[in-house]
């Protein structure tokens, strides 16, 4: 089989491929045997339709079957033989297919170009004094006393903000329940968004044993579709009514949150935790700034595949947090198009990051060995609950094997750019205030 290789871009390239002629008469010549044996026409029986007759009436279709396997088993051939790794389907186009006569065609693919990382040692980044203040500590304690507050059953109680309601309702919607809009039991804080916007508002004040008949205006960009826009109906009953109790910020207190025997020792825990959040939120964002760096000193052609597939990624990464947030996610744009302009966006930035990490990678001779990846299997499969023979099928598969192997020497080539980056301490002679 010949195959030739022209480099449109540098992500791009045309496989120029030619199938034998004995190699396309020995599958069309197959595939009329396959005709012959299942094909039943009036006045033949199955197995006896004269082989002119079938060329005549199915030419068509028969070629057509003779090139759906012809040219993915070649395609497969030709790349291997070119020696090349495509990043997405290829674009098959000029066949000429006939008769006596070898298959060509020609298949447009995209493959990652050639990356050659340049300065990458020593790369100037500016670290600010992590430090932190009274005041931060002390919204930490506040976190650390609700967390731990106690809900205390008041008999003649009116519900108030922070106050847990707990109540049976009945929703309706046009006079008939909607799916979820009634239950048993449900627990309402009050002051916090919950259940559907402005439900909580309406208990404000209840007390034990009340009822209540409200209609809500459920907003129009409300996620559930068949709710958004819509008055409903409800009526509840105030089953209980239960009063936030915080506890005294005391030794006693830290001793039953932090493992401490005193309250300045707790105080002191918590600075040792925020300090070490701040410094590895610093290093995540000095990290991101190194790459963007790189990413401005090196002009890359993304393949279009790869930013495709990554695009999809960061829209299903978008739609969840709209899930988990109840569609109200803070930096998400309103409408769809720009949603998907900015999600474009990340995955071109995620897409040219991962072609610079990787060829730093492959330009320092970054390795992974069998106990890494061994070991970030197990880190998946404990992170997704899933069990050792999970594990097992992830390094037995040659593409999730590569797959995982990539991700570490990316994490691997990140961890260098970082520890040979030149960092230097800011510097400020006048300090905001």
């Amino acid at each position: 089989m010949k195959v030739t290789v022209e480099e449109l871009t540098p992500s791009r390239r045309v496989l120029n491929v030619e199938v034998p002629t004995e190699r396309v008469a020995d599958r069309v010549e197959a595939v009329f045997r396959e005709w012959g044996q299942k094909l039943q026409l009036p006045g033949f029986r199955r197995g006896r339709v004269p082989r002119e007759i079938i060329r005549r009436r199915f030419e068509s279709e028969i070629h057509d079957e003779v090139l759906r396997t012809l040219i993915p088993d070649s395609y497969q051939e030709a790349l291997a033989q070119a020696a090349l790794e495509p990043v997405g389907q290829p674009n098959v186009e000029d066949v000429h297919f006939q008769a006596g006569a070898p298959l060509t065609y020609k298949a447009v693919v995209e493959v990652k170009p050639p990356v050659a990382v340049q300065d990458y040692r020593g790369v100037p980044l500016e670290r600010e004094k992590v430090e932190v203040s009274e005041q931060e500590i002390d919204r930490a304690l506040e976190h650390l006393r609700v967390d731990s507050a106690e809900y205390v059953p008041m008999e003649g109680w009116p519900a108030l903000r922070d106050d847990l309601v707990v109540l049976d309702h009945e929703g309706s919607l046009n006079g008939k329940p909607f799916k979820g809009g009634s239950g048993k039991n449900l627990t309402v804080a009050l002051g916090h968004e919950g259940y559907l916007p402005g439900f909580a508002e309406q208990l404000a004040g209840m007390q034990k044993g009340d009822s209540k008949r409200f209609g809500l205006q459920i907003p129009a960009d409300y996620p559930r579709k068949d709710l958004a826009g819509r008055s409903v109906e409800f009526h509840v009953v105030v089953k209980e009514v239960k009063k936030r109790r915080l506890p005294e910020l005391d030794d006693d207190f830290a001793k039953s949150v932090g493992d401490v025997e005193t309250l300045a020792a707790l105080r002191d825990k918590l600075r040792e935790r925020l300090q070490q959040r701040k410094a590895r939120e610093q290093e995540a964002a000095l990290k991101r700034a190194l790459v963007e760096k790189l990413i401005q000193r090196h002009p890359i052609e993304v393949p279009e595949a790869m930013v495709e597939r990554e695009t999809a990624i960061v829209l299903e990464e978008m739609a969840m947090a709209l899930r988990a947030t109840g569609g109200r996610a803070e930096g998400l744009p309103d409408n769809p198009e720009a949603l998907q302009a900015q999600a474009r966006e990340t995955a071109m930035r995620r897409v040219k990051q991962s072609l610079l990490l990787e060829a730093v990678a492959k330009q320092e001779q970054l390795t992974v060995t069998d106990e890494e990846l061994a070991a970030e299997a197990n880190a998946l499969a404990s992170l997704y609950r899933q069990d050792a023979a999970s594990v097992r099928r992830v390094l037995d598969d040659p593409v999730r094997r590569a797959g995982l192997t990539g991700r570490i020497l990316e994490r691997k080539a990140m961890d260098f750019l970082f520890q040979h980056a030149t960092i230097t301490d800011a510097f400020h002679l006048i300090r905001p205030a």
